[in-house]
C-alpha cells in the first residue's frame, strides 16, 4: 500500500510539473479591451461605469502589476525580449467621449493606454473632438491608435478600401496630431491574411484583434484581448491578469 502512494505521489508530481511547463510556455501578457465607460450602457454594451473602472484600475496598482504601454510591448515582442512577468496592456475602442473621465484616473495613477478611435467619428457627438485628443496627448501617458476609417468589417471589404481603412486611417491620424501611429485594432476583431499584410506593409507596430486568430500563437499583427466588463470584480479580474486567462479561451475565427 506504502509503494502505491508513494507512486500516486509521484504520478502526481510528473503531472503538475507538466502542467506548470506547459502553463509557463503559454503565458501571454494581458492587453485588456474597454469601450464606453457610460454606467447608462452597461446593460445593452460593452461599457464599464466609470465608478468599477476605477476601482479595477486601483486592484491592478495595489497588485503591483506593472502597466506598459501597448507600443513598448510590441516593442518588446519585436526585440524578442522577455516580457517582465505581472505585465499588463490597457486598450479602449471606439474613442468614445466619455473615456475622458477615464483619462482623468489613468491620469492619477501615471498608467499608460491605448485609445482606438474611428477616425470618421471624430468631433462627432458622443465621440472625442480633435481637441479631446490634442489635449490628452499633451498631459497624459494615453496614446491613441487607429481603429480604421469608419469601423469597416476588413475582410469584406474591397482590397482598395482595405488600403483606405488600414493606410489612410494612420495618414489622417498622423497629420491631425504629429504623432507616429503605430498600432491599429480591427473592428470587431476581425481580420484575413490581406489585412495582415496591409497592416504590415503600412509600417504598423502591431495590431490588435479580439480573441480572433489562425492560432493561439501570439503574433504582432493580430494580438489577442481581453474584454472587461462591468461584472469583473476581485476575483474575475485577478483571472484575466494572470497570463494565462486566453489558455482557456475558445479561439474564434479571424473572418
Amino acid at each position: 500500500m506504502r509503494k502505491i502512494f508513494l507512486l500516486l505521489g509521484l504520478i502526481l508530481l510528473a503531472v503538475f510539473f507538466i502542467f506548470g511547463i506547459y502553463l509557463n510556455v503559454n503565458y501571454a501578457t494581458p492587453i485588456l479591451a474597454y469601450h464606453s465607460l457610460d454606467a447608462t450602457r452597461v446593460d445593452n454594451y460593452a461599457a464599464v461605469d466609470i465608478k468599477i473602472f476605477q476601482h479595477q484600475m486601483e486592484f491592478i496598482k495595489k497588485g503591483s502589476y506593472k502597466v506598459i504601454s501597448l507600443q513598448e510591448y510590441c516593442r518588446i515582442l519585436k526585440s524578442g525580449e522577455a516580457v517582465p512577468r505581472k505585465s499588463l496592456v490597457l486598450t479602449f475602442d471606439d474613442g468614445y467621449k466619455d473615456n475622458l473621465e477615464g483619462i482623468k484616473i489613468l491620469k492619477e495613477l501615471r498608467f499608460p493606454a491605448t485609445i482606438f478611435v474611428i477616425v470618421d467619428k471624430i468631433n462627432e457627438k458622443d465621440y472625442l473632438s480633435e481637441n479631446d485628443i490634442s489635449v490628452f496627448l499633451g498631459n497624459s501617458k494615453v496614446s491613441i491608435g487607429s481603429h480604421t476609417l469608419s469601423h469597416a468589417y476588413l475582410p469584406g471589404v474591397s482590397d482598395k478600401e482595405l488600403k483606405k481603412e488600414v493606410a489612410f486611417s494612420k495618414e489622417i491620424l498622423e497629420k491631425k496630431f504629429s504623432k507616429n501611429i503605430s498600432a491599429i485594432a480591427y473592428p470587431v476583431g476581425g481580420f484575413d491574411e490581406r489585412t495582415l499584410k496591409e497592416v504590415e506593409n503600412t509600417g504598423y507596430l502591431c495590431a490588435c484583434t479580439t480573441n480572433r486568430g489562425f492560432s493561439k500563437k501570439i503574433n504582432r499583427f493580430a494580438l489577442r484581448r481581453i474584454k472587461i466588463t462591468n461584472k469583473d470584480g476581485n476575483l474575475s479580474l485577478w483571472a484575466k491578469l494572470s497570463g494565462f486567462y486566453n489558455i482557456f479561451r475558445k479561439l474564434k475565427s479571424p473572418h
